[in-house]
């Protein structure tokens, strides 16, 4: 995986295995798993700079409450990526977690929140 900024069109190869459009979370996360599984021959391409779109707008929002459980288990694989992130990539990162808390105002709310969290334990 190759990181450099400022790059002419002529500096860019002329292909590439893979090529990702956009340096946001999901493309910045694309390429990261496609490195860890062994790819070398990806580009990511991003217009401005990494983490520049509309992602910044939930930064530190790393939700862990879902009532989907394909939604809770990326939610769930996502945090335990994020605590060990830093020592894999041998980057200091400051990922500190913290709690939420969520209000049910009705019955049906609360029901909700209890199938959520008998996912979650699951």
């Amino acid at each position: 995986m190759l990181v450099k900024k400022g790059l002419e069109m002529a500096d860019l190869p002329a292909s590439a295995r893979v090529v990702i459009i956009g340096g946001g979370v999901v493309g910045v996360s694309a390429l990261y798993h496609l490195a860890k599984a062994g790819w070398t021959d990806c580009v990511l391409l991003e217009k401005n700079e990494l983490t520049a779109g509309s992602t910044w707008h939930a930064a530190g929002n790393i939700p862990t409450f879902s009532n989907s459980w394909v939604i809770a288990n990326m939610q769930r694989y996502s945090t335990e990526l994020y605590r060990r992130l830093g020592e894999e990539v041998d980057y200091p990162m400051n990922y500190h977690v913290t709690d939420s808390v969520r209000l049910a105002h009705s019955k049906q709310r609360m029901q909700e929140f209890e199938r959520a969290a008998g996912m979650a334990r699951m």
